[in-house]
């Protein structure tokens, strides 16, 4: 019978693993089990329980905040700022421990390997099923460690203590990637193409193949420059799975954000995704409860903001920690109305230059000027003109702007936020009202993308609810195969890929670039605004620098990534919708400082503990 692991509720089976305690061990926890292993692997069905158990490991594909607050395309606060303030001000030291152990995941994919094979009562072909689902869930615990840290401790059996324990670490990502790519390419060779939410398959298997491609290629050779060469098997491995998926009866969803929601959680774009159940999920326990505002009426007033909600019973009631800055609002584009062949940064269009005075003085009455915080671009609507600051920054625009963020006046949860100057959601309300506003975006802007629509009786941090996360979808799929074909020097193919999403998803016209360096630029837009919030642009940031060239503005393979330096920027709006001003500053803490050392943020390091206890884990990192 088919399983939907998103049914599966937590099992009594626990089996803590790790390698064993002895002279040599590296950690210092033993093998046990609550279940027999006689019992564990007698039939299908119980190492399938064993095996849905070790899916936690795709945890670490989650989206949600996840890795872009290290990035501007999200701007944090509290618990946020935290996780990420260290990455961004280049203030982690070698002591950073980003999970170099995952031994005690290994050990449970190695058991399934070798426990399923060895089995008596599973038949040969869910044998074969059983083992490439190990094989991927090894490889993928793997990737994690890899794409941080670079290199790992690769472990291929289970170990007993009569084993050398002081393992080495690999010699360099290569070595790393290597070892993954060889599981990856077993796990597409024998998982099924059935197609059961949550559960891998073949397609699964292929779609992380193609990124892990990616970023093998990226770090060969380092830390010296990357080898990017057009005619490296990777690019071919990548462009050969990209074409098993595509045949594999997949589509782009027309609606883009709501394969991200309730509304269609099992979209056919979705290759993989992870699935909670109301039973044992509240808000608080989704990426939900740190994107929507603390708001009431009492508030609202206290705050002198308008208008006032029209249902005061606490409707959004959570605790927003992070908003969307205007680096990353700027790159979803606008249909420019004198040419609609065009789609251009919403400041770019022919109706913005038409309409808005960028020499005009905007007096602080209409916007006031934050403490530390200075404006790097104004305007004001002309005399005359009957467009607003609104219309120019709403209309025409990508589609996604609208299923991803909440911006000046539009709904949430059938209430109206209004984010200009005294509105009812303002960062001013955080500025001026601290103790009574706190939890409200410090960007003037909220996240829509992932937020359910059907929370009921509220969106309270109790409140049970679904929900699910997407680590990898077809869309995701075409913008690798698109990055490929960018590094073999086809523009073409190139353009034809990441064409799709931006057509099907953003409602744009494509493309019309016509030199490699505007492909780049147009694709790189193109991936961040389709992936935001999925785990990725940190880590595409960190392989477009690794590639260097057009890839990186022209800088050199391993050079200082200005993205990741550039300052956060947050636009604020007059209450009448006739002056914007954009400004910069600390926003919060340290948020205002962005530092990128290229001689050692490409890895993070093993942590200095771990090379204490075995020095077969070095050399440490280069830069650490």
């Amino acid at each position: 019978m088919q399983k939907n692991i998103k049914n599966i509720i937590s099992l009594a089976l626990v089996i803590p693993l790790a390698f064993c305690s002895c002279k040599k061990v590296v950690s210092d926890t033993e093998l046990y089990s609550v279940v027999g292993e006689d019992v564990v692997w007698a039939n299908k069905a119980n190492a399938e329980t064993f095996i849905f158990s070790t899916y936690s490991i795709m945890n670490s594909y989650i989206g949600g905040p996840a890795t872009d607050p290290r990035t501007v395309n999200t701007l944090g606060f509290d618990d946020i700022y935290n996780g990420s303030q260290l990455v961004f001000t280049e203030r982690t030291d070698r002591n950073t421990d980003v999970g170099f152990n995952n031994w005690a995941a290994v050990r449970r994919c190695n058991l399934i390997i070798s426990k399923v094979g060895a089995s008596t009562g599973i038949s040969d072909a869910d044998k074969k099923t059983l083992i490439a689902e190990g094989k991927f869930l090894r490889a993928m615990s793997y990737y994690n460690v890899a794409r941080a840290i670079g290199r790992i401790v690769w472990i291929d059996k289970v170990l007993t203590p009569n084993d050398e324990l002081l393992l080495p670490s690999t010699a360099n990502p290569t070595e790393s990637y290597n070892y993954i790519i060889k599981d990856l390419e077993a796990a597409v060779q024998d998982l099924p193409t059935t197609k059961i939410p949550g559960r891998v398959n073949k397609y699964t298997a292929a779609a992380f193949l193609t990124e892990v491609c990616l970023q093998a290629l990226a770090y060969k050779n380092y830390p010296e420059a990357a080898n990017v060469n057009p005619n490296d098997p990777l690019l071919d491995k990548v462009i050969s799975n990209a074409q098993i998926i595509i045949n594999g009866g997949y589509s782009l969803e027309p609606e883009y954000g709501q394969m991200f929601t309730n509304e269609k959680p099992t979209s056919n774009e979705i290759i993989f995704g992870i699935y909670r159940k109301a039973t044992n999920t509240t808000v608080e326990a989704t990426p939900m409860q740190l994107y929507v505002p603390l708001l009431d009426n009492d508030r609202i007033t206290r705050s002198g903001g308008s208008p006032l909600l029209k249902n005061n019973n606490n409707v959004l009631f959570a605790w927003v920690q992070h908003g969307p800055t205007q680096n990353m609002a700027d790159d979803y584009l606008v249909i420019d109305q004198t040419d609609p062949s065009k789609a251009l940064r919403w400041d770019q269009t022919s109706q913005y230059l038409t309409a808005v005075d960028e020499s005009a003085i905007i007096p602080s009455s209409k916007i006031p000027v934050a403490g530390g915080e200075t404006s790097v671009k104004r305007g004001t609507i002309r005399p005359g003109s009957t467009e607003t600051i609104w219309t120019l920054s709403n209309m025409n625009r990508d589609a996604r702007w609208a299923s991803s963020i909440v911006s000046d006046s539009t709904l949430l949860y059938g209430e109206t936020l209004t984010t200009c100057i005294n509105g009812n959601s303002t960062r001013w309300m955080k500025i001026n009202y601290n103790s009574i506003a706190y939890y409200e975006s410090l960007t003037n802007l909220y996240w829509r993308k992932g937020i359910y629509t059907n929370i009921s009786p509220q969106l309270y941090y109790s409140t049970p609810t679904d929900y699910h996360y997407v680590p990898t979808r077809l869309g995701r799929v075409f913008l690798n195969l698109a990055e490929a074909y960018l590094l073999k020097g086809d523009m073409a193919n190139a353009l034809l890929n990441f064409n799709k999403t931006r057509v099907v998803h953003g409602k744009l016209p494509p493309s019309t670039a016509t030199s490699l360096a505007e492909v780049w630029a147009d694709y790189k837009r193109e991936r961040r605004v389709d992936l935001v919030l999925e785990n990725d642009y940190y880590w595409s940031l960190l392989r477009w620098g690794r590639y260097g060239g057009n890839a990186n503005y022209g800088r050199p393979s391993g050079d200082v990534i200005p993205e990741l330096t550039e300052l956060p920027r947050v636009m604020d709006i007059s209450k009448d919708r006739k002056n914007f001003s954009i400004v910069q500053g600390p926003f919060f803490s340290s948020n205002h400082i962005r530092v990128f050392d290229k001689n050692r943020r490409y890895l993070f390091p093993i942590a200095q503990g771990f090379l204490n206890s075995n020095s077969k884990f070095g050399p440490q990192n280069p830069g650490w």
